[in-house]
């Protein structure tokens, strides 16, 4: 599943894109701007545009010259495809609750990263969870219930999922310059705990290593 086209788990036709881009609009639009919002061709969106008002999903308004087109949220069909449009926030959201559920000691701090959070997936991108192991917690047992979050998602989106997982003292420490961690930082998704929490760690892992490496 690419969450940030959540309509080509179900179907590769730019209807998907058209829809997905008029739910989400401010306001009604040109053909031209539908265009130029799902990166397709002119002629490819008036076609689906008008397919799509033929079936009553998407309204069509005379403005001037122009018709703008918007989507019919009292059709019969409207909640489920919002619900289509909005899966990657509810994914969020389900993740959230999953390790909440699965971990003995939950994550410090949790977030998917990589292609799933910049949106930028292709149909074999991974999910790549960080997860920030408690001091307290066993290592093992983290593991394990790392693995089983991972396979749970996989199971809910379709693709692999791959923990990555860092021990609280790793962040605030010896690892707290990796690029990985940085990257997290700045584009995270954060599924579970607190981000400027994480970030704190990370600078004072950072300056920990600076003033030990000036010594």
């Amino acid at each position: 599943m690419q969450l940030q086209s959540p309509f080509l788990a179900i179907t590769r036709s730019l209807d998907g894109a058209v829809l997905d881009a008029l739910v989400r609009a401010h306001g009604p639009m040109s053909i031209a701007e539908i265009a130029r919002s799902t990166e397709n061709s002119y002629a490819g969106v008036r076609s689906c545009v008008l397919r799509l008002s033929a079936q009553g999903t998407v309204r069509a308004s005379p403005a001037g010259k122009l018709t703008l087109y918007s989507f019919n949220g009292e059709h019969i069909l409207a909640p489920a495809i919002r619900e289509v449009v909005g899966a990657k926030g509810r994914l969020w959201e389900r993740v959230t609750t999953l390790i909440t559920e699965t971990f003995a000691d939950p994550p410090i701090y949790a977030a998917v990263f990589g292609s799933a959070a910049t949106g930028t997936m292709r149909d074999d991108s991974d999910i790549d969870i960080f997860l920030e192991r408690p001091k307290r917690a066993d290592h093992d047992r983290f593991d394990v219930d790392a693995d089983s979050l991972a396979w749970q998602v996989s199971r809910l989106t379709g693709n692999d999922v791959r923990p990555l997982v860092y021990g609280e003292e790793e962040v605030s420490g010896t690892m707290a310059d990796q690029r990985v961690l940085a990257d997290i930082a700045r584009d995270g998704v954060t599924v579970a705990g607190d981000a400027a929490g994480f970030r704190s760690r990370l600078r004072r892992g950072s300056r920990a290593k600076t003033g030990h490496a000036a010594r």
